[in-house]
């Protein structure tokens, strides 16, 4: 229940604290005073957008501030428990919203920062408003698909919240695969051919290196050998002899007819050197000769060697590589790349087939929620039309028009496959149209009142707030409509505004909202109206009576004594 309502620098407001009770609180003024302003402050506590022109002129924030009783609502302080923001007295929760001149806004609860998401959190338990710009937004086929919500079964419930968790699934794989999609990156084909060009002729960046030093050895392999091979002339001499090796053995044998020992003791030591050097051209002989056989490359090999550079060096064109190590880093990227773009298609596939599955799954847990609504539909119709019997429609027909559900392309929505619309008839006779064509906005009023007055019955939201529902009636259906806000307020707390003594008359608790003005300032003041003479001058006021006229006060006075039985 709202116990108390300050209102600072708002719009005409200057200062205003506002006391309300229990049952049925009716806010009455003539038009223009500033009535829907109290409505407006507390929008703003449920997270309503701010302007700027909310803020009292020359002010430099507006304030807005609501005491409500929790005694009797548990779910609203486990969640003040779950959120750590319990205030001093367990059993009331203090909103606040301040909006300033930069166009920013903050929101507390009990004192605390909060987002203003929060807000809108715990005022979702609190308070339910239907305002004046509530029948459009009610004519929407979503928002009668909510509405329905209101009366499913709790099997229908659970099924309706296992729906929309799966969906918020679904969206979740959905994106991770369109994030995958979109991603920057080269394609997995292109990637694929790329690798193909350097394996056709085995290059990799292991060996690249490698062949292009094979290459350049081969380049001057005919001067190389060349080298070598008058090495081994030098080394051996001609058929004749007349190498180093013959020349050596030639001294080692002249050596050999000197004596050792004594003065000749020298001619052992040459004798030991030149064995030495014998015995390393021997192992030199023996290296370079493997190497100059090693040389001895195949036509066929040459071939493929100078295929394999030319192909490196289309490659380096292709690629834009200026040297060997930059195509070898190519390489190295093209290989990581590729090994990416195979784990990212990989993954794709496991969430094409997640996604599939997922919508088979949404599709049936949709198709039972949509037999859920028909079966609500089904209760609806037989609650309200008995509801608006006593709205003053003595004939009245009622349905819920299903859209069909394509099994081939559903369309899947947060809500489920549902889309619907209520039709009804006033008229007996006639089929029941679509409400948005065949009903006035009194009309309207009512049977949106009517459908407000069974869904409290499954709702537990403790404050229902109107604004103005009494448009476009008058008369005895003002009266019934009263009576309708009355017996609403008998399990939780009314807030009416209402320009009709037939409604007004019903009130536990009446305030009444006035606008004043001097030469430099317009402000409107909420006052309540408590004793029965004050508010029988009220009633006639809002007959458009003299508050002395005699007839307007006996119709008040009855007016209060059938609202009072």
């Amino acid at each position: 229940m709202l116990k108390e309502l300050v209102i600072k620098n708002f719009v005409i407001v200057d200062s205003q604290h506002i006391l309300f009770g229990e049952g049925m609180n009716v806010i009455t003024g003539e038009t223009g005073t500033g009535k829907s302003l109290i409505i407006d402050a507390l929008s703003l506590l449920k997270g309503g957008r701010t302007r700027e022109d909310m803020i009292r002129r020359e002010q430099k924030c507006a304030i807005i501030e609501g005491l409500f009783d929790l005694s009797h609502d548990l779910s609203i302080k486990h969640w003040l428990e779950d959120k750590g923001l319990i205030g001093e007295m367990e059993d009331e929760v203090v909103l606040t919203r301040e909006i300033l001149r930069d166009g920013k806004s903050r929101g507390r609860i009990n004192g605390r920062s909060v987002p203003i998401t929060a807000l809108k959190d715990v005022s979702a338990f609190l308070v339910d408003i239907y305002g004046q710009n509530e029948h459009e937004r009610f004519l929407a086929s979503e928002n009668q698909l909510n509405i329905l919500d209101v009366f499913l079964d709790d099997q229908g419930k659970v099924m309706g919240s296992e729906y929309e968790k799966a969906f918020r699934e679904m969206i979740q794989i959905q994106g991770e695969w369109e994030d995958l999609s979109g991603s920057d990156g080269e394609k997995l084909d292109d990637l694929r051919e790329a690798v193909q060009e350097f394996e056709r002729f085995q290059l990799d960046s292991e060996n690249m290196g490698a062949v292009e030093d094979e290459f350049r050895m081969i380049s001057g392999i005919q001067t190389y050998g060349e080298a070598l091979d008058r090495f081994f002339q030098v080394l051996e001499g001609e058929e004749m002899g007349g190498g180093v090796g013959s020349l050596l053995a030639q001294m080692q044998g002249e050596l050999e007819r000197v004596p050792g020992g004594g003065v000749f003791q020298p001619v052992l030591k040459a004798r030991d050197i030149l064995k030495n050097i014998e015995i390393e051209l021997q192992d030199v002989a023996y290296d370079l000769g493997r190497l100059r056989s090693s040389l001895d490359y195949s036509p066929e090999k040459i071939e493929q060697l100078e295929r394999t550079v030319g192909e490196m060096e289309r490659l380096k064109r292709k690629y834009r590589c200026r040297t060997t190590a930059e195509l070898i880093g190519f390489r190295k990227d093209l290989t990581r790349k590729m090994i990416e773009a195979e784990e990212k298609e990989t993954k794709q596939k496991k969430l094409e087939k997640e996604l599939q599955e997922r919508e088979s799954y949404l599709f049936e847990k949709g198709r039972a929620l949509a037999g859920k609504r028909r079966e609500a539909a089904e209760s609806l119709k037989k609650r309200l039309e008995a509801e608006l019997l006593q709205l003053a429609f003595p004939r009245v027909e009622f349905e819920v028009v299903f859209e069909d559900i394509s099994e081939e392309k559903p369309i899947f929505r947060s809500d489920g496959l549902d889309r619907c619309d209520f039709r009804i008839t006033l008229n007996p006779g006639q089929k029941p149209g679509p409400i948005r064509e065949v009903t006035s906005g009194g009309e309207l009023s009512r049977i949106i009142l009517g459908i407000k007055s069974i869904a409290v019955e499954t709702e537990n939201v403790p404050i229902m707030v109107f604004d103005e529902i009494d448009q476009g009636v008058s008369g005895k259906t003002a009266f019934w409509i009263g009576e309708k806000l009355k017996a609403i307020s008998s399990g939780r707390q009314v807030i009416c505004i209402t320009h009709l003594p037939q409604i007004a008359c019903f009130a536990d608790q009446h305030l009444r909202v006035d606008k004043f003005s001097d030469a430099e300032n317009t402000w409107a003041e909420v006052s309540p109206v408590e004793k029965r003479d004050e508010r029988l001058k009220e009633l006639v006021r809002m007959m458009g009576g003299e508050s002395s006229s005699m007839p307007a006060l006996q119709f008040a006075e009855i007016l209060m004594e059938r609202a009072g039985q």
